[in-house]
């Protein structure tokens, strides 16, 4: 006997439905990477411009000491 206070077709229901929800998100994630991020990552590797930084460059990294002003 379960311990949940839905029916078992209410239960089937409820996973029927997030199987179809994680169905479509799986569906999406494909045309994203297809669409957006391979698009991205072959121009990073062809040595192009990404994420608005100068060709060639795939990080901007900058260190900052928060400590400076407060010596």
């Amino acid at each position: 006997m379960s311990l949940s206070r839905d029916s078992r077709q209410e239960r089937k229901l409820k996973a029927l439905m997030r199987a179809q929800f994680a169905l479509k998100q799986r569906l999406e994630r494909i045309d994203w990477e297809e669409d957006v991020l391979m698009p991205e990552y072959n121009a990073l590797k062809a040595g192009k411009s990404v994420l608005g930084l100068p060709d060639g460059v795939a990080f901007d990294i900058q260190v900052v000491d928060e400590n400076k002003d407060h010596s």
